[in-house]
């Protein structure tokens, strides 16, 4: 897998950077039906992440293992649409840029990982471990935000991965996912209590700041607005799913896990759900190349009606490494963890290699596709 790392960074260090900007009316329509696509996706986000909000409240009212299983399965839904989401990150916008949450705007209270599971709660070998267990910590929404990675990015307290941890526990077995019991939220002492009350704070932080990107790209959204009167939304866009498509998806979210073979570097190990994530993010490409919404719905003009304008055999290419690595997915042995532990020439580890030389394959494709409109596409970790 070393090979990928090469071919990324040469990606990285080749990145187009220009002056000069396509049509500026094409742009402007297009950056606008890319706002509405963004908005679209937000706002599905935002409701899916309520959903379970609710689910994981009727579960703490009554923890038992029905209502856990739902709070799981809403849980799976909202992040099968948050994942497309990451489709807009990469070049500075209201998830990722300056703002309000800081720098790196709330994407790191959000969606980071890997996460150190004692950091939070009990692991296998130590019942004492983590936040929740330690009696002079105080549990609230400001106490969760500044624990996250206060002194190694793998001390996640908060976003997806946290609740996740939460809801399934350590992944301990090949065969199943996490099996933390519904008896962990009975409110029979002060631990299960303090358990219950993280639980319920961080799903609330992460609806809250779902909301907030959902109200950044409105109409009238600062977000959108920002975005909008960017001197070269076209890179923008092309950035965010070109260093997805390179770096993010490829290297850290797939390549890191098959060199390492180490279950801890899945990107949602405690439920097994990282082939959905995997999914999910190439449909965020995918969906923001074409401009289609949830449910097919058509955001136009999109990148693709700029690029097979400019350059039909291009165009033509992309769509050629979009269907193949569709299908490269398709193929890749669920649960991932169970991935890891199979020899090199397997054909569920075969289809993941594939998966990442496409998604390389692709990125070149994109930032050809920048050179010809002549867009800034910078890919940089």
């Amino acid at each position: 897998m070393i090979k990928y790392i090469k071919i990324i960074t040469i990606l990285l260090i080749s990145a187009f950077v220009c002056n000069s900007n396509a049509n500026a009316k094409d742009t402007k329509q297009l950056a606008i039906s890319y706002a509405q696509l963004v908005s679209h996706y937000y706002k599905e986000t935002a409701i899916k992440t309520k959903t379970m909000n609710k689910a994981i409240n009727v579960f703490l009212n009554e923890p038992n293992e029905n209502n856990l299983t739902r709070a799981k399965s809403a849980w799976i839904e909202a992040r099968k649409v948050y994942g497309i989401t990451e489709a807009f990150r990469f070049y500075g916008g209201p998830i990722d840029g300056t703002n309000i949450y800081g720098e790196e705007g709330p994407e790191g209270l959000i969606n980071s990982w890997p996460l150190n599971e004692a950091y939070i709660d009990y692991v296998r070998g130590n019942q004492n471990a983590g936040i929740i267990n330690n009696l002079s910590h105080e549990i609230t929404k400001s106490t969760i935000i500044a624990s996250n990675q206060s002194d190694d990015d793998s001390d996640v307290s908060t976003g997806w991965h946290a609740i996740e941890f939460l809801l399934w526990g350590q992944d301990l077995s090949l065969k199943t996912a996490g099996l933390r019991p519904a008896s962990d939220y009975i409110p029979e002492n002060k631990i299960n209590e303090r358990r219950r009350k993280y639980l319920l704070k961080v799903s609330e932080l992460l609806m809250e700041h779902i909301a907030w990107l959902n109200n950044q790209w409105k109409e009238n959204g600062e977000g959108r607005k920002t975005f909008l009167s960017s001197q070269d939304p076209g890179g923008a866009i092309l950035t965010g799913i070109a260093t997805l498509a390179g770096f993010e998806l490829s290297a850290e979210r797939i390549a890191t896990a098959l060199d390492s073979g180490d279950p801890e570097d899945e990107h949602s190990c405690f439920s097994d759900q990282t082939h959905i994530d995997v999914r999910a993010n190439f449909n965020g490409i995918k969906n923001v190349y074409l401009g289609l919404g949830a449910n097919g719905e058509k955001f136009s003009p999109s990148a693709s009606t700029l690029i097979s304008n400019k350059n039909p055999t291009l165009h033509e290419k992309i769509m050629s490494t979009l269907n193949k690595t569709s299908n490269n997915i398709n193929n890749i042995t669920v649960p991932f963890d169970k991935l890891l532990s199979e020899t090199k020439n397997s054909p569920g580890r075969i289809a993941a290699e594939n998966t990442v030389s496409n998604l390389i394959v692709l990125t070149e494709n994109i930032i050809q596709a920048g050179k010809e409109l002549n867009w800034n596409v910078i890919i940089a970790e």
